[in-house]
């Protein structure tokens, strides 16, 4: 069994970043097999995997990782992963003790919080392509990212107490991703005013529906391009963009890439 200490993985680590808050980003890539036994890290870290994939095996779970899955994993947690797909990459975005002391959150709050995972995907890559900048700024704007992050904790409590009408317009939603439809449509199909929608659709999803719609669509063009079978032409047509030109701005504002940045580092 291994205990690796801090910025520490069993693969290739290309590029790393530390700031002074305590928070790590490490890229880390697999191209042969590497010790899949049991083992641990030093930190609490949450993964995006890029490309390839692997089995993840916990004490109570088993995970399926393919290209967009998100994990968290405690502090000293026991892991193996078997049957990995080479070449495999993915981001770790690693956060020491003293960050958690310093902003009064624990290792928990932050794993609830991943339960959002498109939301986490699109944190994930926006703190690796300010860790690509790594300026005077790149520092100070991880921090606050990541502070944004976790400071909206509360609304997935929130959710798991919601009326009915919310779990089916979250279904509904997933289901429509690549379609455009208004509130006015919404509330035909679930009998409620659109003003209402539009009032409490912030506490229970935590952002508005603009920008939740974006996301889901930002989240299936990044599944798209990580398949590499069509154009990102394609890809921004098919997730439901009216023309390129919205694709790419919409895809830099939630990812901070531009889609032809990020076909690069898969």
């Amino acid at each position: 069994m291994y205990h690796l200490e801090k910025e520490k993985y069993l693969g290739n680590s290309n590029k790393k970043f530390s700031n002074k808050k305590s928070i790590s980003i490490i890229e880390t890539e697999y191209h042969q097999k590497v010790y899949e036994g049991w083992h641990s890290h030093q930190n609490a870290h949450i993964t995006l995997f890029l490309k390839g994939g692997t089995v993840e095996k916990r004490k109570k779970e088993t995970n399926l990782v393919s290209p967009g899955t998100v994990l968290f994993y405690h502090s000293d947690e026991l892991h193996q992963n078997q049957n990995t797909i080479f070449p495999s990459k993915n981001i770790n975005i690693e956060i020491d003790e003293t960050h958690f002391k310093n902003f009064e959150i624990t290792e928990e709050v932050l794993k609830n919080r991943i339960a959002n995972s498109v939301e986490t995907k699109l944190l994930i890559l926006k703190i690796y392509k300010e860790s690509l900048i790594n300026d005077n700024f790149s520092e100070d704007s991880i921090n606050i990212l990541l502070s944004n992050y976790v400071s909206n904790q509360y609304y997935f409590e929130k959710f798991s107490n919601c009326p009915t009408w919310v779990n089916t317009l979250f279904e509904l939603l997933n289901d429509c991703w690549n379609e455009n439809p208004s509130l006015n449509e919404l509330s035909k199909i679930l009998n409620i005013n659109p003003i209402s929608i539009s009032k409490h659709f912030p506490k229970y999803f935590g952002c508005t529906y603009g920008e939740y719609m974006r996301r889901l669509k930002i989240d299936k063009s990044i599944y798209l391009i990580q398949q590499k079978k069509v154009s990102l032409t394609e890809v921004g047509y098919t997730c439901g963009f009216s023309d390129q030109s919205h694709f790419i701005r919409t895809f830099k504002q939630c990812t901070g890439f531009l889609p032809k940045d990020f076909k690069k580092i898969l």
